[in-house]
């Protein structure tokens, strides 16, 4: 969200109000410059494939079809984004999730949103949501708008992972969330507070030894655990205050904790796992979505090792 000039809005088809749209022009009324909304209302091509057996005219019966979602999509915009600068857009595709990370990438997106869905428990194994999609795969943040009417609260939240402190990528990607919770603060005059689930260590029944206290271990590994949140906060001007840290797994501590801030959204990053680990583990930041209230924005380690250019440098660097 750094440099935040161009937004990509999927649209949800055949509804009337789009909760992703509303998120993006709030978020450019409040950071006062030049903003560049790309409205992108994705057809998924099942419908096509059936046309194709019914009728000899297939090509003539999906350019109407298309003709008509850009028509409908111009006529929404006129009404309900009138004063912004919207790009309308139809995206005719069989794999929407695949072209719109395509699309991020090769506008220069700064960001994603994407209204929230509500998820069965066996969408991870028989598909895959088109959000937990953008959630695994984008190149830039994405942002999960919940259906409401949002008001900023005053607090923004980050959920800190520092369960590694060797892995490079990983404290890439709680630097590349801070400044992105950082830059909505500074746009929404915010307060950013960190969040930080310590899971309980749990040692092997097998230890057997005169003096060993499993409780002992705990309270130093959390001791440890606070003492890294802390020395981060103070690293990055963040006071003590703001510093909630609690015991036991992120799944649960995180919801709890966003229950009781009441944030206008969560930073969280995404281990972005693939395959069958989906299937059986899922994704952590998968999981929270779904529980919380506030609007959630998803880093994926992707966005931050990749160096995704910006349209008005890539312009300038032909020169």
């Amino acid at each position: 969200m750094r440099k935040l000039k161009k937004i990509l809005v999927v649209i949800e088809p055949k509804q009337m109000r789009q909760v992703a749209l509303e998120r993006a022009m709030a978020i450019a009324r409040a950071a006062k410059g030049s903003h560049h909304i790309i409205a992108v209302l994705p057809v998924t091509e099942f419908s096509q494939n059936l046309i194709s057996k019914l009728s000899v005219e297939n090509d003539e019966v999906i350019k109407a079809a298309q003709a008509k979602n850009e028509k409908w999509l111009q006529a929404y915009l006129s009404i309900h984004a009138m004063g912004f600068e919207v790009e309308p857009r139809v995206l005719v595709s069989k794999t929407i999730g695949k072209d719109i990370t395509h699309m991020a990438h090769e506008e220069g997106v700064d960001l994603i949103i994407k209204a929230h869905e509500v998820h069965g428990m066996l969408d991870s194994v028989l598909f895959t949501p088109l959000d937990w999609q953008l959630l695994r795969h984008a190149p830039v943040p994405v942002l999960i708008a919940k259906d409401h009417i949002w008001h900023p609260t005053g607090t923004v939240a980050m959920a800190l992972d520092l369960s590694d402190p060797e892995d490079v990528e990983l404290r890439m990607l709680n630097v590349r969330l801070l400044r992105e919770a950082q830059e909505l603060c500074r746009i929404m005059h915010c307060d950013l507070h960190i969040l930080n689930a310590i899971p309980p260590l749990l040692p092997p029944a097998t230890i057997d030894l005169p003096g060993f206290t499993p409780d002992l271990l705990g309270d130093a590994a959390l001791k440890e655990g606070c003492k890294a949140v802390l020395s981060f906060a103070a690293r990055h001007r963040i006071p003590a205050d703001f510093c909630h840290i609690r015991e036991g797994q992120p799944d649960e501590v995180i919801p709890t904790l966003c229950s009781e801030l009441n944030p206008t959204a969560l930073f969280i990053g995404t281990s972005a796992r693939k395959g069958l680990a989906v299937a059986l583990v899922g994704n952590i930041c998968e999981r929270v979505v779904d529980e919380l209230d506030c609007d959630v924005a998803v880093i994926t380690p992707k966005a931050v090792i990749e160096r995704v250019p910006m349209a008005a440098e890539s312009v300038s660097s032909l020169h």
